[in-house]
């Protein structure tokens, strides 16, 4: 088993953004029919320099993704390497590259990959949207990106529709995120109240699934506007409940008895498709809590209003041969204090056989490095997620998945620096309390409503492996 180590802005290893072009593939973009007409670009920047600079330069260049270093899916965004790379060119996915499309296929936003990639207009196992770990690009971004191809994709000049307009804006305003809705399955949106500058707010969305099926969902697709900190989706264990639908705030941790953790979230922009065979399987109607944080103090900003989409995406039923869980583990025990540099762990312990498909940390604003270890009959083990940085950490996929036996688990740790003259103990505020989580999915379960949680106080781990009453 090996580790993931991932850097404050870029990820290595099996992640997400490795994945970008090397799985990318579309549904279908519209045809190719040019947006509207506008002003013509005031400048004399050529298109395509614009989007190098606005967009790829900003979002897609890290170290580890399409970079030099990185050549994630064996393609280069960097300046003066890009065109070349993207233009007529094949993609390194299997099935993009067997219906025809190119990276970019000049007149044909519709074949072309980049197209898909950033309109999140993907099928099943073609891979993930981009920029990850970072805002959707807004759809006036988008339309220049489509105005582009149209045009004939060249190197250089101003195409008809681009009026000049700043491409390197991430959708922060609510009213602009989009998301396409999936072909098969349900898509689910809320939207949380305006937050005060320096406050922060936690808050429960009550509804029920849009669906009068069931249905399994091996793909979650998630965009949400700036300033959020997590947005996790719950159902609940009782197939009986019925909870009006409504918002109010809750700035406490939900009833692991009631509700399941299914997807935990923190990333402005997430597209995961679980391993082939596995899907977490949901009820037609069933009753739902989505629980959004938006934060408006320190470096979060929330402007306006919060806004969240997310897609659950339907399998075929015929491919489903394991349904998934999740793992919550929390340390309740958290403690940095004044001045200090402070590192805690705490373990979960699993109790039954199990596959790790996927794993990420989380921690408040004094949070520096997030790591994860095998953990053996009370022995730590091998490294197997390292990530250093301020954000949160980013969501990292385990292929082949990590297999543990009855006894064997996993330890997590924080690392913080905390600066100021103010103790932090463990709480839901960003600005005035401190976490330390973990948060994984894994399969086989043993129901189809299974989840496990792992959660420390007073030095005591309590694990349950639970199922609907």
């Amino acid at each position: 088993m090996g580790k993931a180590k991932l850097s404050r802005m870029g990820c290595m290893g099996r992640t997400v953004c490795g994945l970008v072009f090397a799985l990318g593939g579309l549904t279908g973009c519209g045809g190719s029919t040019a947006p509207p007409p506008t002003a013509a670009n005031s400048g004399s920047t050529a298109t395509f320099e614009r989007i190098q600079q606005q967009v790829f330069d900003v979002s897609c260049t890290s170290s580890s993704c399409h970079s030099s270093i990185g050549q994630a899916g064996n393609l280069v965004l960097e300046a003066g390497k890009s065109y070349d790379n993207l233009v007529n060119e094949t993609p390194s996915n299997p099935v993009g590259k067997a219906d025809g499309m190119m990276r970019v296929m000049p007149g044909r936003p519709d074949m072309s990959l980049l197209y898909a990639k950033v309109t999140s207009n993907l099928q099943e196992g073609m891979g993930v949207s981009m920029p990850y770990s970072a805002a959707p690009l807004s759809p006036s971004t988008t339309d220049i990106i489509k105005a582009w191809i149209v045009a004939g994709a060249p190197q250089d000049g101003v195409v008809p529709g681009d009026d000049g307009r700043d491409l390197s804006s991430g959708g922060d305003n609510g009213t602009e995120l989009t998301l396409p809705p999936p072909v098969r399955g349900a898509q689910i949106k809320v939207t949380s109240p305006p937050v005060p500058r320096g406050k922060e707010e936690t808050g429960c969305h009550y509804l029920k699934l849009p669906s009068d099926v069931d249905f399994d969902v091996n793909r979650i697709q998630v965009a949400v506007t700036g300033g959020s900190h997590h947005i996790h989706l719950y159902r609940a264990y009782d197939r009986t409940l019925d909870v009006p639908d409504h918002y109010e705030v809750c700035n406490v941790a939900v009833d692991f008895d009631t509700w399941e953790l299914v997807v935990p979230v923190q990333l402005r922009q997430v597209d995961w498709e679980l391993p082939p065979g596995v899907a977490f399987h949901f009820r037609a109607g069933e009753q739902l809590l989505i629980q959004t944080h938006f934060v408006n103090v320190g470096s979060l900003e929330t402007i306006g209003e919060g806004h969240a989409i997310m897609n659950l995406q339907a399998a075929e039923p015929a491919t489903v041969t394991d349904h998934a869980g999740t793992i919550f583990g929390q340390d309740k025990d958290v403690f940095v204090p004044a001045h200090s540099q402070t590192t805690q762990s705490a373990n979960c312990v699993f109790p039954k056989a199990l596959n790790l498909i996927s794993e990420t940390g989380h921690y408040h604003f004094r949070g520096r490095e997030f790591s994860t270890f095998l953990w053996d009959n009370g022995m730590r083990g091998e490294q197997i997620y390292d990530y250093v940085g301020y954000n949160d950490p980013p969501f990292v996929l385990h292929d082949p998945p990590l297999v543990f036996a009855p006894g064997q688990g996993i330890q997590w740790q924080c690392y913080w620096e905390n600066n100021t003259d103010n103790d932090y103990k463990f709480g839901p505020f960003t600005d005035t309390n401190e976490h330390c989580n973990w948060f994984a999915s894994y399969y086989p379960t043993d129901s189809l409503d299974e989840s496990i949680t792992c959660v420390t106080k007073d030095n005591v781990l309590t694990m349950a492996v639970r199922q609907p009453k």
